[in-house]
């Protein structure tokens, strides 16, 4: 019985240590000190992370608070104002994103025809080359006739003036294909542009993503 008693004393001491332990613990968390200074606040000042006017105050001076009641509103309308303002500013972006890229294919498309240009301008000279060949041949056999009396005056002036339109042609032909290979340089300066001001496609277009981050 004896026994038991110290048993329950033990115990009884233990259980007082342990919560005057825990007891001196909160009580040094809810008010720190040290031998050098204590903490003390009469008035905690409250800096929200925005400004603006406040609208709502549900608290009265010196009411208990927990975390998370709230303390006071701010006007919202000046916010709401300036995401209906980020949010317009998406929208006209994601326009001009879709414009430029619009400017993107119709100059691709101009790189295309210009290239195609230029192959049907190769085309037509080589066609002229066999063309001039031919009128050449056919000038050299009247020149050897005449002189037999196996042609005419007439026929030989009719091949020469054959030759010469056919040089005319090509020498035309070239110059084309020169202002062709102008339009493919000019074509491809606009395609580097479009694409430049363009940036990335899609919602990795950096004005995209700027915008959507002001949103």
């Amino acid at each position: 019985m004896k026994l038991n008693r110290s048993y329950l004393l033990t115990g009884l001491f233990v259980l007082a240590a342990a919560a005057l332990v825990l007891w001196k613990y909160r009580d040094y968390v809810l008010n720190p000190w040290t031998r050098d200074g204590q903490v003390r606040a009469d008035v905690i000042q409250i800096t929200p992370r925005v400004t603006g006017p406040i609208v709502e105050l549900p608290i009265r001076d010196n009411q208990f608070v927990q975390a998370g009641d709230l303390l006071f509103r701010i006007d919202p309308r000046t916010f709401e104002a300036d995401r209906d303002r980020a949010r317009a500013q998406l929208d006209e972006t994601g326009d001009s994103v879709r414009a430029l890229e619009k400017q993107v294919e119709a100059a691709r498309a101009s790189v295309e025809v210009a290239r195609g240009n230029i192959a049907r301008a190769e085309s037509q000279i080589a066609g002229y080359d066999a063309t001039i060949a031919q009128d050449k041949a056919e000038l050299e056999r009247q020149r050897e006739l005449l002189p037999q009396k196996a042609t005419s005056k007439r026929a030989l002036e009719r091949a020469e003036a054959t030759y010469l339109v056919s040089l005319q042609q090509k020498r035309s032909a070239e110059a084309q294909l020169l202002q062709v290979h102008s339009n493919l340089l000019e074509s491809e300066a606009s395609l580097a542009e479009a694409e430049a001001r363009l940036g990335a496609i899609g919602e990795a277009n950096p004005q995209v993503r700027a915008a959507v981050a002001a949103l």
